[in-house]
Formats: structure tokens, sequence, C-alpha cells
């Protein structure tokens, strides 16, 4: 399995037991360019809004634009439809814009709020993994996407911005550079941007307001990946009962443990 950065359950999931990385370390990364005082000012302000926004969000559904770009320029999209919840309660299912009766391109993931389900239609197998109580923990793309502790992010990113520069600072983007501190994150990505919303003066974006619009990632071999959250509402009531992980499609599909539990719970690797 690809790091989280890179598959839909780095969006589902709340353990990083679930990334594999390459097993030689990466080169060290390259030092984050210095940012001015005034940029650096508006970064802190932003980040504060960021979180104080956040943690007012108990769940939203998004529409997403997946994008896989390889080292040598091929791309592959995915569309489809998000639902979150906080802690650990998430389902998400993309497929191919042209082809999306595909089941074997599918992308398929489910967090019941106790096991996080990836389907893979080609082999018919359902991988099981436990979800931790913590909820979304050190994941990578949840930690942009349900972004708790501003402190927190600092410590293990290199983020920057550029208030001066028309391009990455509009009217409705702020766009955030990241780079990542620990080989475990360099592991993941060699660098990634965040692109937030922050028109709160425009009523009918104010539901989006400091939440994602794009994220995109490039891994130490050049591939790259690109969520682009579209239709993103707050505003949804969802319950627990949303997230419920459907069963086995046929008697051919096999579940499988991705990772041991330590202590068996709910009704094991598949139903």
């Amino acid at each position: 399995m690809k790091p989280f950065a890179w598959t839909l359950a780095g969006l589902l999931a709340a353990s990083a037991a679930l990334a594999q990385g390459p097993a030689k370390d990466p080169p060290p990364a390259a030092p984050a360019p210095a940012m001015s005082d005034k940029n650096q000012k508006f970064l802190d302000a932003y980040l504060k809004a960021w979180e104080d926004r956040m943690a007012k969000v108990e769940g939203l559904e998004t529409k997403i634009v997946y994008t896989e770009t390889d080292a040598a320029g091929k791309k592959t999209v995915r569309t489809g439809d998000a639902s979150l919840l906080k802690p650990n309660r998430a389902k998400l299912l993309l497929k191919l814009p042209d082809d999306p009766s595909n089941t074997k391109k599918w992308m398929h993931f489910v967090a019941d709020g106790s096991f996080l389900r990836q389907y893979d239609y080609t082999q018919k197998v359902v991988l099981t993994d436990p979800l931790g109580k913590e909820g979304v923990g050190d994941n990578t793309l949840m930690s942009f996407l349900f972004m708790s502790n501003a402190a927190a992010l600092k410590k293990r990113y290199d983020m920057a911005i550029d208030v001066d520069d028309p391009k990455k600072h509009t009217d409705f983007y702020l766009f955030i550079d990241i780079l990542p501190k620990t080989r475990d994150d360099a592991l993941e990505f060699k660098k990634a941007q965040l692109v937030l919303w922050k028109n709160n003066k425009d009523e009918k974006f104010a539901d989006r307001w400091m939440l994602p619009a794009r994220l995109w990632f490039q891994a130490p071999n050049g591939d790259q990946v690109t969520w682009e959250f579209q239709e993103l509402t707050t505003k949804k009531r969802l319950l627990p009962r949303d997230f419920e992980a459907p069963g086995l499609p046929d008697k051919t599909w096999v579940p499988k443990w991705m990772r041991e539990p330590t202590v068996t719970r709910g009704s094991g690797p598949g139903k």
C-alpha cells in the first residue's frame, strides 16, 4: 500500500501503521526558504483562524476530483463523493468519470468508527484495519483536512505563504507551501501545497471559509497527487449510522486483516 498522502486510506484512516515507505531513508529535505516577518505574522494569524474554524466543524461533505500524475506526466483522474465525521468516521467512493461501471478501477473506503475497510474490487478482498480512539492521529492528509492544533502543525512541517504574491494570496484563496521536517513525513512526500478558502465576505462562500479547496503532494520519486474539494459543505447533519460499512458484495469475496488488532472488537475483518 502506498503512503497516506497517495491513497484514499490517507483520507479515511486514523493510524500511521498503514503507511509503507521505501526501504532506504530519503535524502535530507531542502531547507525551507526564510519568510519575512510580515509573512510570518500573516501565516500565524491564518493558522489560528484555521484552527478556530475547524474546532467548530464536526463533519463535512464534499465532491472530490482526485488526480494522480506519474513522473512521466501520465494522468489518471477519479471523481466521487466523500463524507467525514469527527473523530474517525469517513466514507469515500471514487470512479473513473469516463468508465464509472468499471469496478476494478474504483477506490472505495469506509471508516465506521471502529475499523477502516478498503474494498479491492480487482482481488475481491476487503482489507480491514482497527481505528484508534484518538481520531485522525498523525495522518498527513487528515492533519490538513481537520487541522486541530496550529502549534503542532508548525512543529511538524515547514509552512510558508507570500501575501505579496497576487497568485498565492487572492481574494478567494490562500496558498500555503509545505515541506516535511521528519523522516516519516519525508517518506510520504517531498513537498506539498494546501489551498484554503479565504473569502468571508461573499455569503455564498461563507461555509467554505478556512476549509481546504485543494491539496497537492509530490512524492520523492516525482509522482504527484492532487485532491480538489468541490461543493464542500459543513451544514448537513451527519450521524454515525451514515458510516456503516457495507458487507461483502458476494460469497467470492474474502475479508483480511491489514493489521491484526491487539484486541478484536466488533465483527472482525468482514461482515
